[in-house]
C-alpha cells in the first residue's frame, strides 16, 4: 500500500531525512506535539531507512536504557584503535541505527553526552534517530547535538490537507486504517459527514436487512412446529383407533411391572438409609472430640508489646547525632576520591572534568570516555551549599606543563581545567554558612 502523507512538504522531508542518515553521516531528530502523527511518520521514515540500509542494523530503544546505549558505545570504541575510532571513512557506510522512541522523557545531560560521543567518535558509525513529541527541545540541547543533527518538524494539518488525506485513504482503501489517527488527533471534524458516514451506513444498512429476515423467519419456524407436532398427534389417534389392543397391552405392562420394580428398590433403599444414618451417627460420636479448652490467658499481656516504644541509648543516640550528613550522602567510591584528594602530595596540577550533580552522571562521563579511566570522582562542596558535586579529576602532575599536555588528548570529553591540588583540597568539606 502507498504511504499516505499529509503534504508533499512531509515526504520531501522524509526523503531527505533518510538521505542525511543512509549516505551523508547525519543523525536525525523527529519532532511533533502529536504522539499520534509522530508515530504514523516515524514507522514510514523507518520502513524507507531499512530499504536504505539493508547492511545496516536498525535497533529500537527507550529513554531508560540511556545507560545500556553509552556502555555498547563504549564497547564498540574500545575494539577499535584510537585512529579507526576518530576517522569517519566513508559516510555511506552505516552500521548501526539507534532509534530512541519517547526521547523527550531522556534527561538533557544524557542526550548531550550521546551527542558528544558521537562527535568526537565518527569511526564508530552508528547514527541516532530521536522521536520526541510534545513541546519543541531547545536550542541549547540541539546545539550541543553538533552540526551532523538533522531536524524534522512535523506540523500539524489544517482542514484542507485533513480532507485530501481522507480522499486518499479512501481511494486506496486504507480509511479505517488512519481513522483512529486522526480521532486522536481530533481531525476527523474537518472530514465532510457525507463521506464519513459511507461505510456506516452500509454497515447499518446491512444490520437492518438481518432483523427483516429474523422477523420473518422466526413465524415460519413456530408455524413449521406447530404443523409437525400436530401431525404427530393426527398420527398417533389414527394408530389408536386402528389398534387398540396394541394401547391396552403396553397400558397393562406398565403397571404389571412398576410394582415388582419399585418394591424391592424400595426394600433395598430403606435398610441402607437406616444404615448409613446408623453409620454416621456411630462414627460421628466415636470421633467427635471433646470440646477444647478455652485459653484462660488475659489479653492484657500482649498490649504492653504493642504499646512500648523501642528506645535507642543515649550513647548510640548521641553518637548518631554527631555524624556528618556530607559523609552519609557520598557513595563509598566517591568517598575514595576524597581520601585521594586528601592525601596528595603539595604543589601538584590536577585536571578537572566538569562538575556534574549527581554521582552517577559522573560515572556515566567516566565509563563513556576512554582518557578519564584513571580519573577519580572528587565530591566538592560550593560556599553555602551543604550538597556536594561530583569532578572528574586526573593526575596528579608534577609540572604545569605536563598538566596541559594531558588535556590535548583527543579521548576526553573536553579540554578540563587545569588547577593545583591546594584549590581542590579547599573545596573537600562544606563551607559554614554565615
Amino acid at each position: 500500500m502507498p504511504d499516505l502523507f499529509f503534504q508533499p512538504l512531509d515526504e520531501a522531508r522524509m526523503q531527505a531525512c533518510v538521505n542525511g542518515v543512509a549516505r551523508e553521516g547525519m543523525c536525525v531528530v523527529v519532532h511533533c506535539p502529536q504522539t499520534a502523527l509522530l508515530n504514523h511518520y516515524g514507522h514510514i521514515f523507518l520502513n524507507h531507512l531499512r530499504e536504505a540500509l539493508p547492511n545496516g542494523t536498525l535497533e529500537s530503544y527507550s529513554p531508560s536504557d540511556a545507560d545500556v546505549l553509552i556502555e555498547n558505545f563504549n564497547q564498540m570504541v574500545s575494539a577499535m584503535s584510537v585512529q579507526e575510532a576518530l576517522k569517519a571513512g566513508n559516510l555511506s557506510d552505516v552500521n548501526k541505527v539507534w532509534v530512541i522512541k519517547s526521547a523527550h522523557s531522556m534527561d538533557p545531560h544524557e542526550i548531550e553526552l550521546l551527542g558528544q560521543l558521537l562527535q568526537q567518535f565518527p569511526g564508530s558509525k552508528v547514527r541516532v534517530v530521536l522521536w520526541m513529541a510534545g513541546s519543541e527541545p531547545s536550542a541549547n540541547l540541539l546545539n550541543a547535538l553538533g552540526k551532523k543533527m538533522m531536524r524534522w518538524n512535523i506540523a500539524l494539518p489544517n482542514s484542507a490537507q485533513t480532507q485530501t488525506f481522507w480522499n486518499q485513504a479512501r481511494t486506496h482503501g486504507q480509511e479505517e486504517d488512519v481513522r483512529a489517527m486522526l480521532e486522536q488527533l481530533r481531525l476527523m471534524e474537518h472530514v465532510p459527514a457525507a463521506l464519513r458516514a459511507v461505510r456506516e451506513s452500509k454497515s447499518s444498512g446491512a444490520v437492518n436487512r438481518n432483523k427483516k429476515k429474523s422477523k420473518l423467519t422466526a413465524p415460519k419456524i413456530a408455524v413449521g412446529a406447530l404443523v409437525i407436532l400436530a401431525l404427530l398427534m393426527g398420527g398417533t389417534v389414527f394408530v389408536a383407533w386402528l389398534q387398540p389392543e396394541i394401547f391396552a397391552s403396553l397400558k397393562f405392562g406398565n403397571e404389571s411391572t412398576e410394582p415388582k420394580e419399585n418394591k424391592p428398590s424400595d426394600q433395598n433403599e430403606a435398610p441402607k438409609l437406616v444404615a448409613t444414618e446408623t453409620k454416621t451417627e456411630t462414627e460421628s460420636s466415636a470421633t467427635a472430640p471433646n470440646p477444647p479448652p478455652q485459653p484462660t490467658l488475659p489479653l492484657q499481656t500482649a498490649q504492653p508489646l504493642e504499646t512500648s516504644p523501642t528506645k535507642l541509648p543515649d550513647e548510640a543516640s548521641s553518637k548518631a547525632s554527631k555524624v556528618d550528613d556530607s559523609t552519609v550522602e557520598l557513595p563509598d567510591e566517591a568517598l575514595q576520591g576524597k581520601k585521594w584528594a586528601e592525601q596528595l602530595p603539595p604543589q601538584r596540577w590536577l585536571v578537572l572534568h566538569g562538575a556534574y550533580k549527581s554521582f552517577a552522571i559522573a560515572k556515566q562521563v567516566k565509563k563513556a570516555y576512554p582518557g578519564l579511566k584513571n580519573s577519580r570522582v572528587v565530591p566538592v562542596y560550593k560556599p553555602n551549599e551543604p550538597l556536594a558535586t561530583f569532578v572528574l579529576a586526573s593526575g596528579p602532575f608534577e609540572t604545569l606543563q605536563s598538566a596541559e599536555e594531558f588535556t590535548k588528548l583527543s579521548t576526553l570529553p573536553s579540554p578540563g581545567t587545569v588547577r593545583t591540588e591546594r584549590n581542590l583540597k579547599s573545596r573537600l568539606a562544606p563551607s559554614a554558612k554565615p
